[in-house]
């Protein structure tokens, strides 16, 4: 009789007019989300929410009728006295309404309560931000994104497509108290339809921060060991004829503790922003970092190494690089950290499948 009344209530909404807005209420679980979506949804809501509302750029409200704001110390003191942490809170509620105009789904999110329990398991309510308040901080701070994301994504997308796993709390005012009537209804009233479509485009370019670097190598019978000794020990040459400029990267520091002349450079860290564009991967250099004897030097922006008059093989030193022609070891893809062991396989798995789908096919590799 229960799931009958469910699904009455969906054929209601379903049957009344395309500009009805349905408000709903949407539980989300930082315990839920997965890796392929590209970031964890909830840890990432919760760590820019609390640092906008701790910078005093959006209100922190009691609740959602918005009676009290609390001011950056409360929320403070709601942290210590309770001994929890805004940032860790596993579950946040999302309030929003639908419409649903022959399967166009559109929405708009109104806000966001958050909440925590703490160590004895009683509830700790830490207040509720009002989305127009803090749209314009999730539109601009870029989400903290595993290999899978898109290193130029934002929450506002996120929150936008729905790029997250939810179960309902609310749906047009009626309580759902368990998963299999949240599915029964995400079933009827989404199916396999998208939310605010119009708001993206169908031509976003996938990219990554990609960190990676070159070592020393002993091998001398391999060509790309070969070319990464030479990508190295032209680095060298051209600071050994650039003494000022190998000064004001911080060498005169790294002197003090080798013998004059006695010193090498011995790893290149490179961070650039890799495109893929109708198959077609691309290279764009962000900055470079040189060690010396395993020290580093100052980090060198785009802009000043376009200035480095560098050759290897008689090619300027960024058109060789873009031939990747060379041995090197990936560190990171946007801000997560590859572990050496899986370098080779997250190097296969950029060149070898879908973007979005890095880290099962190294889990599978």
């Amino acid at each position: 009789m229960k799931k009958i009344q469910l699904l009455l209530l969906l054929v209601i909404f379903l049957s009344t007019s395309s500009n009805a807005q349905i408000p709903v209420i949407l539980r989300v679980s930082a315990g839920e989300q997965i890796d392929t979506t590209g970031c964890n949804f909830v840890r990432e809501l919760t760590r820019i929410t609390y640092g906008a509302i701790m910078s005093g750029k959006v209100k922190l409200w009691n609740a959602p009728s918005k009676e009290l704001f609390f001011v950056p110390q409360t929320l403070l003191e709601i942290e210590q006295s309770t001994r929890t942490n805004f940032i860790d809170q596993d579950v946040v509620f999302i309030y929003e309404y639908w419409t649903n105009a022959n399967k166009i789904l559109s929405s708009r999110t109104t806000g966001f309560l958050f909440s925590n329990k703490n160590q004895a398991g009683e509830d700790v309510e830490y207040g509720y931000v009002d989305f127009e308040d803090i749209q314009s901080v999730l539109l601009s701070e870029r989400v903290m994104s595993n290999a899978n994301g898109n290193f130029n994504s934002n929450l506002s997308a996120y929150i936008a497509s729905k790029n997250y796993n939810f179960n309902f709390l609310q749906f047009a005012g009626k309580v759902i108290n368990n998963k299999e009537d949240s599915r029964a209804i995400f079933n009827e009233y989404i199916g396999s339809s998208k939310f605010n479509l119009s708001q993206f485009s169908s031509n976003e370019i996938p990219q990554k921060k990609v960190t990676w670097t070159i070592d020393a190598s002993p091998d001398l019978t391999k060509v790309k060991a070969q070319n990464s000794n030479k990508i190295l020990a032209a680095i060298e040459k051209y600071l050994r004829q650039n003494e000022e400029v190998f000064f004001n990267l911080g060498g005169e520091k790294i002197l003090t503790h080798v013998q004059k002349g006695k010193w090498k450079v011995t790893r290149l860290e490179m961070n650039e922003l890799w495109k893929k564009i109708d198959g077609v991967i691309s290279f764009d250099p962000l900055s470079m970092t040189i060690f010396i004897n395993d020290s580093a030097l100052s980090e060198v922006p785009f802009r000043e190494m376009v200035k480095m008059e560098i050759k290897v093989n008689e090619l300027p030193f960024l058109d060789f690089l873009k031939q990747q022609n060379f041995n090197y070891i990936i560190r990171s893809i946007n801000t997560q950290d590859i572990p050496r062991s899986e370098s080779y396989a997250y190097q296969k798995a950029i060149f070898e499948t879908d973007w979005k789908r890095l880290t099962s096919f190294v889990k599978q590799f």
